[in-house]
């Protein structure tokens, strides 16, 4: 039985509306999402645009949303009748393919990272807490910011979940010495304490490990 999806197409170079377009997916059991998008592309149409890095949902390159839903396309098992769009909340570059850099580019002042410090030494031994190798796991593939009501192109706020979540890292690591908690609160991380829609498609417990600690609860 042929199986049929409809992936979103979109270029804003071109200056029309996004629109939905009907594929068939390959035979075979067990065939991924981000297989189906490949074989699109070689097989039926070149100018499907789309992003992937390792397959082994390693590099969160391949993020786009299945049915309204954030998905990892290389472990997505493809079904009948699936929908298969670009991240909420993102700019669209083309097709599934949505802005990373200008994404990461607008997070540069947020120092979202162990800055130099020559004059503190570096302890000598560290030991990971298990909240900390939990938030360790996030391969940056933005989906958590898919989910949140509060993201998208034209809003200001630097405030995400994605943020919060190396912020959290970063409260955690021994080698940090900027108020991470600081930093969050000021970011408005508390005013998340009652919204419960973001979630992380590798299994971190975002509210847990990254909002009710930085917001010190």
């Amino acid at each position: 039985m042929t199986r049929k999806i409809s992936i979103r197409r979109y270029d804003p170079q071109a200056g029309t509306e996004a629109k939905w377009v009907e594929y068939s997916a390959p035979e075979g059991e067990r065939v991924t999402v981000l297989e189906t998008l490949m074989h699109i592309y070689e097989n039926d149409d070149p100018t499907l645009a789309f992003r992937f890095g390792c397959r082994f949902g390693k590099c969160g390159l391949c993020a786009v949303e299945v049915d309204g839903r954030p998905r990892m396309a290389c472990f997505t098992e493809i079904k009948d009748g699936m929908r298969i769009g670009p991240l909420s909340g993102m700019r669209v570059v083309r097709d599934l393919v949505i802005d990373r850099a200008a994404y990461f580019a607008g997070l540069r002042e947020l120092r979202i990272f162990i800055p130099e410090q020559a004059d503190t030494p570096e302890p000598e031994v560290i030991k990971e807490p298990e909240t900390h190798r939990k938030l360790s796991q996030c391969v940056e593939c933005l989906a958590c910011n898919a989910a949140c009501p509060s993201c998208g192109p034209e809003n200001d706020s630097l405030a995400s979940p994605y943020v919060f979540v190396k912020l959290a890292q970063l409260h955690f690591d021994p080698r940090d010495r900027i108020d991470r908690r600081k930093q969050a609160k000021e970011l408005g991380v508390e005013a998340c304490a009652d919204c419960k829609k973001c979630r992380c498609i590798h299994g971190i417990n975002i509210r847990r490990d990254a909002l009710d600690v930085l917001a010190g609860n």
